[in-house]
């Protein structure tokens, strides 16, 4: 038989083996040619806004796309290159040398990667319509998708690939020249081999990873909390609560999950059954000598999570902030713009609400009602001893009825709620710095808002009671300072709804300037869909690869427990209790990184939500659950191989 024929007898015969590998080739290739083709879609940039920088978040998507893939394949060669460890040391023990044998890994990569990126590229080409069309429904554009082609995004590709297919082939050639004859023999044993028996040193790392994890997690809840105060601590415990989490996860893969499932048998007496035989003794020393691997897709599954939920949650609270940040459709700079608009669509027959509003800035005393959180002495809008609001008189504003000694606060949002709180109930004073005071009861919170963001700087606005409001105003503070403090605003509302004709007939270049809800909201999305989109993307590609990983390491796992499987079946158990076991195997393999990783990224993002929106459960536990969903599809193809391996041993 030639060299030529023996390789093609040898890629067949693999094939089978392959096979999710390969689709994770084709599905890698295709997802790195869409998003080269959706960057070079003239069309789509053109309808949308040149703000949203959308070339330049593609080219970041596809970057980091890339960087998995590469880490996938580099992973995934090295798996199935030591699976057959066996059939490489035949190769040399019937007189082949290392660059023979070289040769023939080379030419069945070459055929299986080649002809991957050749489908992939066909694949890519057809889903970067579905990925535009699920874009645009992100971003709320309507605009019809056509196909498209791009013969330089196709040399991109092509190039890209083949500078990956030389980083294996080298780590081939490294992998093929590090090891002698004895050493591929003995790979199958190396794990066992180097298995211990359990001492004092695991027990006391098994703990300390534990308590390493559980101390991050303790740090991330305060971690903002200590910064307000002196910021240097957010750059103290930031990179602290990293290294925790981490290096507490390895140690956890290492040591805790076997000593505490060594603990878990020990309590059987040596009463052990199926499972105990298939999943818990076997986890026990797989993951011990895995644990490197399973770290890395741990963090990397909490990396991927956290920032497609913190994405999620900007997407999902676009409305509310967008109220908060514009609560009238035009805002304008000063009185005579407002006058020209006015004019402009009455002359039009568009009939307007006009939202013409006073208000004072008035400092409020800590204490009572009120509790800053550190943010007293750093804020703009303080003098030390409280922090300045917004105050505006009932008569100024719709669906407010205060009484005299009453306050409502509006505008609270979850940032603010971490450097001031208010409690309800309670008194809050009022002060002009010069011996004048008054108080009032909270007698409701809100997260409203009655006022624009560009006029209350993003504190909250308090709501008095208008002889209140006068008397405060005949007090209001002198302010020694250049910047100059808001005290009207000139607004208005659509009667009938905003909508496109409007806004057309007044964004004009010779107009005024002025500021738009609708534009600012077509913005928003625009600039959040786009960033959700790319993070899901990436998210998704993650999930792919890291799936496939550990897909793979079972097909090797359950190819070397064949032998177990018919002693287990001769010692009496049936079909159906091994495949039990083996479920249990599946369950404690894919579901403790997962859980691990969910556990990360819920402290994670607990830690700093507030800063990306307004809704933290909804979008985190979407996020979570479809995460976990797909993620257990990759468990239960492990299952299945396990099932057909399980059948045909027996």
């Amino acid at each position: 038989m030639s060299l030529n024929s023996l390789i093609v007898k040898n890629f067949f015969k693999n094939l089978k083996n392959y096979g999710l590998y390969i689709f994770s080739l084709i599905f890698s290739v295709a997802l790195y040619f869409s998003l080269l083709l959706l960057s070079k879609d003239q069309s789509a940039s053109e309808e949308i806004s040149s703000s949203t920088g959308l070339g330049a978040m593609f080219t970041v998507g596809s970057v980091l796309t890339l960087i998995i893939i590469v880490m996938f394949v580099c992973f995934a060669n090295m798996i199935f290159i030591k699976r057959r460890h066996k059939e490489l040391a035949l190769f040399q023990l019937v007189g082949m040398n290392k660059m023979k044998i070289f040769r023939i890994l080379a030419l069945e990569n070459a055929l299986m990667y080649f002809g991957s990126l050749i489908a992939g590229i066909g694949v890519g080409v057809l889903i970067s319509r579905l990925f535009m069309m699920v874009l645009l429904k992100v971003m709320r554009v309507d605009m019809e998708v056509s196909l498209l082609f791009s013969g330089s995004a196709v040399i991109q590709t092509a190039l890209v690939f083949i500078a990956i297919f030389v980083v294996l082939m080298v780590q081939n050639y490294l992998f093929l020249r590090g090891k002698k004859l004895i050493d591929l023999l003995k790979l199958g044993r190396t794990s066992e081999q180097k298995v211990k028996a359990f001492g004092a040193g695991t027990v006391i790392f098994g703990i300390i990873g534990i308590l390493m994890i559980g101390t991050g997690y303790y740090l991330s809840t305060i971690m903002f909390d200590s910064a307000i105060g002196n910021p240097i601590f957010l750059f103290i415990l930031m990179p602290l609560i990293l290294f925790l989490t981490i290096a507490g996860t390895y140690i956890t893969f290492k040591c805790s999950v076997a000593f505490i499932l060594n603990m878990i048998r020990k309590r059987k007496g040596g009463h052990v059954n199926v499972n105990d035989v298939l999943s818990t003794t076997s986890i026990m020393f797989k993951m011990k000598s895995n644990s490197f691997l399973l770290t890395v897709i741990t963090t990397l599954t909490a990396l991927s999570i956290s920032l497609m939920s913190m994405a999620y949650i900007s997407y999902y609270s676009v409305d509310s902030q967008i109220e908060n940040l514009y609560p009238y459709d035009y805002t304008f700079m000063n009185e005579e713009d407002y006058d020209f608009y006015t004019s402009l669509l009455e002359d039009n027959d568009i009939e307007v609400t006009p939202q013409v509003k006073n208000f004072i800035h008035y400092e409020v005393k800590e204490g009572g009602a009120v509790t800053f959180s550190g943010a007293g002495g750093n804020n703009q809008m303080t003098d030390g001893s409280g922090a300045s609001l917004v105050t505006i008189s009932e008569n100024e504003v719709d669906d407010f009825d205060v009484a005299e000694n009453e306050v409502y606060i509006t505008g609270i949002n979850s940032l603010m709620e971490t450097f001031m709180e208010f409690n309800t109930g309670e008194i809050m004073t009022f002060m002009d710095g010069e011996g004048f005071e008054r108080s009032v009861e909270v007698v409701d919170i809100t997260d409203g808002s009655v006022l624009p963001t560009q006029s209350t700087f993003g504190m909250p606005v308090a709501v008095v009671d208008d002889t209140v409001y006068q008397e405060m105003e005949e007090n209001v503070p002198v302010r020694n300072t250049e910047f100059e403090y808001p005290t009207e605003l000139y607004a208005l509302d659509i009667t009938d709804g905003d909508n496109e004709s409007v806004l057309e007939l007044m964004d004009s270049e010779e107009n005024p300037p002025f500021e738009s809800k609708q534009i600012s909201y077509t913005a928003m999305f625009e600039s959040i869909g786009l960033t959700m989109f790319i993070v899901g993307f990436v998210g998704f590609s993650f999930l792919l690869t890291s799936g496939c990983i550990l897909y793979f390491k079972q097909i090797g796992e359950c190819e070397d427990e064949k032998g177990s499987y018919k002693v287990l079946r001769k010692l009496g158990f049936s079909e159906n209790e091994i495949i039990r076991g083996l479920s249990l195997k599946m369950v404690i393999t894919f579901g403790i990184p997962l859980v691990i990783g969910l556990g990360h990224t819920y402290f994670a993002v607990k830690a700093g939500w507030f800063i990306f929106g307004t809704e933290l459960w909804t979008p985190m536990l979407t996020v979570m659950v479809v995460y976990t969903i797909l993620y257990s599809i990759f468990a239960l193809l492990s299952l299945g191989y396990y099932k057909k391996v399980v059948r045909q041993s027996l």
